[in-house]
């Protein structure tokens, strides 16, 4: 029976698994516990990554399943950090994720020097990893006054060629296929370079002609006692590089795309019988799930074998053969562009009232009723500041499968033709081995350690109690709670909490009586603190910024006022933003609004005093709150619905002496409509933000606690540079807006708007997530004028 059923998995070869050879049965066995654990991977998009100090670095972070490429929903945290070049950590945030995404905004203040740094972000789920799943950056920051130390230096050119084979095995007698990346000391290709190369007796044997990052492939027939070298000419210096790999013995693997399928031949030249005997397994992997066909060079030193693209895994698929004793031989990377959607944005249109620019473009084969999120950094059409070598396909697509760092791997992956196919193919040849090591998949699978974190966590124990009800006092994000815990209850907790910058945690008990009074507690918080990565980064590229950083050492003049111009900008833009917040809680309200700003003198009041000067009839005694409304549209109700920070409140009492001092607004619809049949009385809401509360003196009854770790709160994007700087200046560095969460409307059209500075033109880089699952890179010009 067990031979007959190897007999039938021979038979249908290429379509299951090898399962007849236990050291490699073993190898899938690994692979699944090494994969069980769903991984997320994340982008960050950046507004720009050259900047001047004094701006504010805008993003936009996209967190998504690593295997459906769906967003992810279990991370509601993202730790995000600026490290400078010695690894020191500058600034830190931690920023809320909903529905996968969120934004933020970094200043770049006094702890920052002219210098390159990372920008690193990650959750707290990925530490269980050794993968490269978190997101990391270079930044280039300019400090006007240290201009001088941006002057580059003449270096003496360095060069590294390297010829790698094809699956890392070229033999002698057997046509190859090499791969080709010649790049600077800092890792940038040298562009459109072609070079030849020659045997022992100086005879051409094959050429070669790199792209623009450095990056080609020639082939090459190696002769037995022949040894090879590579020729060519970098700034009228002449080099002359052995090429290496070139084996007697061993097994290669050429791939062929032949358009809607692709062929593996593998050639051998093994010394013994036994070696060319062995099972061999091929097995095909994404990073999440593994399949496997054997390989027998029983009847020749030629094996092909052929897969439709249909029947690949959607992106990179990680091939690698096996022999007999489970050891890993060679392997070959290679992209399926098959069921990868990247989209392009139509081309946008504008309309400019007064002094700002309303745009609307569209996204070819976006569907409304999907999740979509985009992102839009816009940019002067001149910029030298955008010099991400990423985009959001390349860095998750791509990124987490490979070792090195990747020259402009955007380029890739916006603007799709087969020409670039062609060229990521051969990028691929010279990365070599994935990003998977075989030792780490077999031996040390991730334990489960660190949590999917949804918020900060609170845990409240008692050290005695007069009742068992409390009130949590609520927060921007989170709304006020009445809790009732059990007479012998000594602990309560609570999840999902998402404070923001200088907001604490209030907590009152509320006595028998009703009133409220200092409770008799101690909190514990979790997370407490930004925790680090904790696992070996991968090198990343700087910035290209020679020739910018040259430039900069003219401006040093031109940043005199900019601090106080941008200080000015900021005040004005906070009480105009205030102005539009008050307007718009008007014009949706039913009634009136009365918003109680921080220098309000009412603030003093308590709410019963407030509310018998609305028209209403309060009584406070004992610790009840009754009211009535004096000219109420029913006779059989009087009473108001209240609502407290959205809560409806069945009992009045916790509004016993409620001091208005954290009160944000109020609004009293007396005609009660939209309250039903019991808006008789009419209907208060009451929405409080306990960030406006004065200092309260001590013994005050609701207590608050300092959160050692909050969210980083949202702040709208601007741009102060315009009022100091013009010119060229401006279009070289300046940043016109950034727009971290694009609305997209019913009918798939995405609309922004941006202040008018006059120019001729302007960039916009636009990212994002539409249909669940499907990505948005491009970048469009927009004129102006």
């Amino acid at each position: 029976m067990k031979y007959f059923s190897y007999l039938i998995a021979f038979l249908f070869l290429t379509l299951m698994q090898a399962q007849n050879k236990p050291a490699n049965d073993q190898i899938l066995a690994d692979f699944e516990a090494y994969s069980t654990l769903p991984r997320e991977v994340v982008f960050v998009h950046l507004n720009k990554s050259v900047f001047i100090k004094g701006e504010r670095i805008g993003y936009k972070a996209y967190v998504l399943d690593k295997d459906t490429k769906k967003r992810s929903l279990e991370t509601k945290n993202l730790y995000c950090a600026i490290l400078d070049d010695q690894k020191n950590v500058i600034k830190k945030e931690l920023i809320r994720i909903e529905n996968g995404v969120g934004s933020g905004l970094i200043e770049i203040d006094s702890l920052f020097n002219t210098g390159t740094y990372q920008f690193t972000s990650y959750t707290n789920w990925m530490r269980n990893f050794s993968e490269p799943n978190y997101f990391e950056q270079s930044l280039t920051i300019i400090d006007p006054e240290q201009t001088k130390e941006l002057k580059a230096e003449d270096k003496k050119l360095v060069v590294d060629a390297q010829f790698l084979p094809e699956s890392g095995h070229a033999l002698t007698g057997i046509n190859s296929i090499f791969g080709v990346i010649i790049k600077d000391d800092k890792g940038f290709g040298f562009p459109f370079l072609e070079g030849k190369v020659e045997d022992s007796n100086g005879k051409t044997v094959a050429s070669f002609k790199l792209n623009a990052f450095g990056v080609g492939r020639f082939a090459l027939l190696p002769k037995e006692g022949m040894n090879y070298h590579a020729s060519f000419r970098i700034n009228n210096e002449n080099f002359k590089i052995p090429i290496g790999y070139i084996e007697m013995f061993g097994i290669t693997c050429t791939l062929q795309d032949l358009r809607d399928k692709i062929g593996l031949i593998f050639n051998t030249k093994l010394p013994a019988t036994a070696q060319r005997e062995q099972n061999f397994m091929l097995s095909l992997h994404n990073g999440d799930s593994i399949k496997a066909i054997d390989v027998s060079f029983t009847e020749g030193p030629k094996a092909i074998k052929v897969f439709p693209k249909e029947d690949l895994y959607p992106g990179i698929n990680v091939f690698t053969l096996f022999d007999g004793s489970g050891k890993p031989v060679l392997e070959r990377l290679y992209f399926n562009h098959q069921g990868i959607a990247i989209h392009e944005a139509s081309e946008p249109s504008l309309e400019i009232v007064d002094d700002s620019v309303q745009v609307s473009f569209s996204v070819k084969g976006i569907d409304p009723k999907y999740f979509n999120s985009l992102s839009v950094s816009i940019l002067p059409q001149g910029t030298e500041t955008y010099k991400a070598h990423h985009n959001l396909p390349s860095y998750t697509l791509l990124n987490p499968y490979v070792k090195g760092p990747i020259e402009n791997a955007s380029y890739y992956f916006t603007d799709r033709t087969p020409r670039k196919a062609y060229e990521l193919d051969n990028l691929l040849i010279t990365q070599g081995w994935s990003s998977y090591k075989w030792i780490t998949v077999r031996t040390a699978a991730p334990k489960y350690l660190y949590d999917f974190e949804k918020g900060i966590s609170y845990i409240v124990t008692l050290n005695g109690k007069d009742s068992n009800d409390f009130f949590i006092s609520p927060t921007t994000n989170n709304t006020s709670e009445f809790i009732t815990i059990g007479d012998g209850q000594k602990i309560f907790s609570k999840d999902n909490f998402y404070p923001i910058s200088d907001e604490k945690l209030g907590i009152a008990e509320i006595g028998k009586n009703g009133l409220w009074q200092q409770p008799k507690i101690f909190v514990q918080f979790k997370p407490t603190f930004i925790p680090p990565l904790g696992i070996n980064k991968v090198a990343i590229l700087e910035n290209k910024m020679a020739q910018v950083l040259e430039e900069s050492g003219n401006t040093a003049e031109s940043f005199e006022g900019f601090y106080k111009v941008q200080m000015l900008d900021e005040v004005v833009l906070l009480e105009k933003k205030e102005e539009q917040r008050i307007e718009t809680l008007k014009n949706r309200t039913v009634g009136r609004v009365d918003v109680f700003e921080k220098d309000d003198w009412r603030r003093n009041m308590t709410l019963g005093t407030y509310l018998s000067g609305q028209g209403y009839a309060v009584n406070e005694t004992s610790g009840t709150f009754d009211i009535s409304v004096r000219n109420a549209n029913s006779f059989n109700n009087t009473t108001p619905l209240i609502f407290l920070d959205g809560v409806l409140l069945s009992s009045f009492s916790v509004l016993y002496r409620f001091s208005l001092d954290i009160v944000d607004y109020i609004e009293i619809n007396k005609s009660g409509v939209g309250g039903g049949i019991r808006g008789g009385g009419g209907i208060i809401k009451i929405f409080t933000d306990p960030s406006k509360a004065v200092r309260r003196k001590e013994g005050q009854s609701l207590t608050t606690y300092d959160i050692p770790l909050v969210f980083s709160s949202e702040r709208r994007f601007y741009n102060p540079m315009y009022n100091a700087y013009t010119g060229s200046f401006f279009n070289t560095f300046g940043a016109v807006d950034w727009h971290p969460n694009v609305i997209i409307s019913t009918n798939g059209i995405g609309r922004f708007s941006f202040l008018n500075y006059g120019l001729p033109s302007v960039k916009l880089f636009i990212e994002g997530v539409v249909n669940d699952d499907e990505f948005v890179s491009d970048v469009k010009e927009l004129k102006l004028q």
